[in-house]
This record gives structure tokens, C-alpha cells and sequence, in this order.
């Protein structure tokens, strides 16, 4: 298998994952808080994930 590329990737996608990058910490941030004030299996459930996405971005991963 060969790793992604970002730089061979269309450019729509590049915008995207580039907006979607900085999107993250205040999606994480709002999910922590709402998280603590109304818990829920589905709200710990959608802040692993989204914390997830955000060491996979900053690992170059994605």
C-alpha cells in the first residue's frame, strides 16, 4: 500500500481537510463541555472520536 499524499490529492479535497484541521480544537472543545454538562455514552463516544481525528491529522496520518 502506498501512503496519502496530500500534495497528489485533488484540490477541493485539500481545502477540505485543511478547513477540517483547523475546525477541530473548538468542535473538541464545545463536544468537552457538552459532554460534562449532559453526559452521555454517544457524547463520550463523539469526543474520542473527534480527539482521534485530531492526532491523526497531527500525525499526518490523514
Amino acid at each position: 500500500m502506498s501512503k496519502i499524499n496530500r500534495n497528489n490529492m485533488p484540490g477541493f479535497l485539500r481545502y477540505w481537510i485543511s478547513v477540517t484541521e483547523k475546525a477541530m480544537i473548538p468542535l473538541i472543545i464545545f463536544q468537552f463541555i457538552r459532554t460534562i454538562l449532559f453526559p452521555s455514552i454517544l457524547d463520550v463516544l463523539l469526543l474520542g472520536g473527534l480527539i482521534a481525528l485530531y492526532f491523526s491529522f497531527q500525525s499526518k496520518a490523514i
